[in-house]
C-alpha cells in the first residue's frame, strides 16, 4: 500500500508539471531526458532532494524513452518519500498565530505566508529567517531528517509580555512599643518583695528554734550554773538563732517594704495585648504583657 500511494504521489507530482506546460510546449528530446536522469543521481547524492525531484519531473515525461521513463519513476518514489515536509506554526508573544510571515532558508526565500500546509524542503542543518512586519527578525537554525513528514516547527516572533506578579503578604511583627519603665519596675518590685518574704519566712523559722532551744535548755538547768554540756549547747544555738531570726526579720521587712513601693508606684503600662488561638485538643494564649 505505502508503494501504490509514493506511485501516486509520483505520478501527481508529474501530471502537475505537464499540465503547467503550455500546450504547444515540446516534449524533452531524449538527449534532455538522459541529462535530466544523470543529474537527478547526482543531486540527490548532494542531498538537493528538490532539485532532484524537478529533475526527475523532466525525465518521466511521455517523450523520453520507456526505460527511462521507468527508472526515473522508481526513483520519484523512493525520493517522494525522503524529502522533510514541515509545518511551520509561528505565533506571536501572547500566543495569537500569524500568517503573514515571509519564510528564507539558506537566503532562498521558500514561503510568502503561513496557511497550515506542509513545506517539503531538503534535509541538513538549514539557517532560517522569519519575518512579520513591525516585528525583530527571527534568525533559527534547524535539521531537517529524510523521512520527515509533516514534521511541526514552533516559531515565536515579537517580545514575550512580561508578567509582573505581586509579592506575596508577608506578616510583619509590630515594632515593641516604648516601655516607660513601669512593667520593668514592677518586676524589679516583686522580685524585692518576694526575697522579703523570704527574709521574714527564714526569721520565723529561726526563731521558732532559738525558742525552743532556750526552752530545753531552761528545763534542763534552771539556775545557769553548773549546766551539762547539752543545756549549755542548747542555750548556745539558741542565742545563735535568735540573732539570725532578727536579722531575717528586720532585713525582711525592709525588703518587703521596699517591693511594695517599687510596684505601687511603678508608671502604668499600656493594656495587655493577647491572642487566643484554637488548636487541635486546647487553645494556646500568647501575646504581649
Amino acid at each position: 500500500m505505502r508503494l501504490r500511494a509514493l506511485a501516486l504521489a509520483s505520478l501527481s507530482l508529474a501530471a502537475g508539471a505537464l499540465a503547467s506546460r503550455p500546450s504547444d510546449a515540446a516534449e524533452p528530446t531524449i538527449r534532455e531526458c538522459m541529462t535530466a536522469s544523470n543529474d537527478s543521481v547526482k543531486l540527490r547524492s548532494d542531498h538537493k532532494l528538490r532539485q532532484a525531484r524537478a529533475q526527475l519531473l523532466v525525465c518521466v515525461a511521455a517523450g523520453c524513452p520507456a526505460e527511462v521513463r521507468e527508472e526515473c519513476s522508481r526513483r520519484m518514489d523512493r525520493l517522494t518519500a525522503a524529502i522533510p515536509t514541515i509545518v511551520f506554526e509561528a505565533k506571536d508573544g501572547s500566543g495569537r498565530e500569524l500568517s503573514a510571515v515571509k519564510i528564507s532558508m539558506d537566503g532562498e526565500v521558500i514561503a510568502q505566508k503561513l496557511d497550515g500546509t506542509a513545506l517539503s524542503l531538503d534535509p541538513g542543518s538549514h539557517a532560517l529567517t522569519f519575518e512579520v512586519e513591525g516585528q525583530p527578525v527571527v534568525n533559527q537554525t534547524i535539521i531537517f531528517h529524510e523521512g520527515d513528514k509533516d514534521r511541526r516547527v514552533p516559531v515565536i516572533i515579537g517580545p514575550v509580555p512580561v508578567t509582573v506578579l505581586a509579592p506575596a503578604p508577608t506578616n510583619v511583627a509590630a515594632p515593641p512599643q516604648p516601655d516607660a519603665g513601669g512593667s520593668g519596675r514592677k518586676l524589679i518590685g516583686l522580685v524585692v518583695g518576694g526575697v522579703g518574704v523570704a527574709g521574714l519566712a527564714a526569721g520565723g523559722i529561726f526563731g521558732g528554734l532559738g525558742f525552743s532551744s532556750w526552752s530545753s535548755a531552761t528545763k534542763a538547768c534552771p539556775s545557769h550554773n553548773n549546766c551539762s554540756a547539752s543545756a549549755v549547747n542548747d542555750r548556745s544555738n539558741a542565742v545563735t538563732f535568735s540573732t539570725v531570726s532578727d536579722v531575717g526579720l528586720i532585713a525582711g521587712g525592709a525588703l518587703l517594704a521596699a517591693g511594695v513601693t517599687l510596684f505601687l508606684t511603678a508608671p502604668r503600662s499600656p493594656p495587655a495585648s493577647v491572642g487566643v488561638q484554637f488548636v487541635p485538643g486546647g487553645i494556646r494564649v500568647g501575646g504581649e504583657f
